[in-house]
């Protein structure tokens, strides 16, 4: 076996945490006085972050309760789930934040005013939306809740990178948004961790998987190398459990069974690479299929898309 490298991450939880890296984002410092919301639309595989500076934010999900965020708080919408952004309950909705008129102060950041000008505003927020380059970051948006609240008065390291993040937006200087891209990275990050640690019994799935003792190592193991061609004995083996006991663990945890998730993670991962322009050959050659029809119809029969479509649709 190799090495172990001083960085490797052996805690499966780390290691998941650790792939939050985001490709792109955009973020808005929004205020707002009087009776005022507005929508974020449903963008696929992003997340959205919200973090109120000054006042009282009321976060909308349709079929969810009305969540209240006062200073201090942050919220986090996973999956690209559309919501909307309100003043008080019920506020009438005055557009969507993407085509609402707003100031660019940037490529990536511009400052959104909604019924007040500036020393009016009785709200004040950071707003954001990311994505992430790795594709087993999906398999952790999909088990959280559709808002992850949290209150970063309570959390010492998000009190401190909050206000660094809103200063090096509204301050830019030359490398100012790698260096913000940076920062939501690890607060976005934080914000899980803290999540968990403020509701323990709330992870499910994947994410409540990856903490147990037994199936943390078999799970980083796949994302890590969605390619290899693994097998119920080798994850089982990794689990230190017989094949049968670890099945059983496995699937009433995360709730697939082990070899369907392993065909999911693989999928998920030669999405990512055909959108990313690579050939359905050298996608096929990766994760292990002999031929592009083999993998064609692999693919097909998981994502319900064709590698071609995928490849025409991220180059439009």
């Amino acid at each position: 076996m190799a090495t172990p490298m001083p960085w490797d991450r052996e805690d499966p939880l780390t290691e998941a945490l650790y792939q939050l890296r985001m490709r792109g984002a955009f973020y808005s410092w929004t205020e707002a006085a009087g009776e005022a919301a507005v929508s974020m639309p449903e963008f696929p595989d992003t997340l959205s972050f919200h973090i109120v500076a000054r006042g009282t934010a009321f976060l909308e999900v349709d079929g969810e309760e009305s969540q209240r965020l006062d200073a201090g708080m942050l919220a986090l919408v996973p999956r690209g789930i559309g919501h909307r952004v309100a003043t008080r309950p019920g506020a009438p909705v005055l557009g969507r934040a993407d085509l609402l008129p707003q100031t660019l102060l940037g490529d990536a950041f511009s400052v959104l005013r909604l019924g007040a000008a500036e020393e009016d505003a009785e709200l004040a927020m950071l707003c954001g939306v990311v994505a992430f380059d790795s594709p087993a970051v999906n398999d952790m948006l999909a088990v959280l809740p559709a808002v992850v609240q949290v209150d970063s008065a309570r959390h010492p390291v998000m009190a401190a990178l909050v206000p660094l993040l809103a200063g090096e937006l509204r301050d830019p200087r030359p490398g100012g948004e790698a260096v913000a891209t940076r920062l939501a990275d690890v607060l976005v990050v934080e914000t899980v961790r803290a999540w968990l640690a403020d509701e323990p019994d709330a992870a499910t799935g994947w994410l409540a998987a990856l903490r147990d003792p037994l199936l943390g190592a078999p799970l980083a193991a796949i994302h890590r190398e969605p390619g290899h061609p693994w097998t119920l004995a080798e994850l089982a083996r990794r689990a230190a459990m017989s094949r049968s006991a670890f099945a059983a663990r496995f699937t009433a945890m995360v709730g697939v069974p082990p070899m369907a998730y392993v065909v999911a993670a693989r999928m998920r991962a030669a999405r990512a690479m055909l959108a990313s322009g690579e050939s359905v050959a050298a996608v096929a050659a990766a994760h292990g299929y002999g031929s592009e029809a083999a993998f064609s119809r692999a693919f097909s029969r998981t994502t319900g898309e064709t590698p071609g479509r995928v490849r025409r649709a991220a180059a439009a």
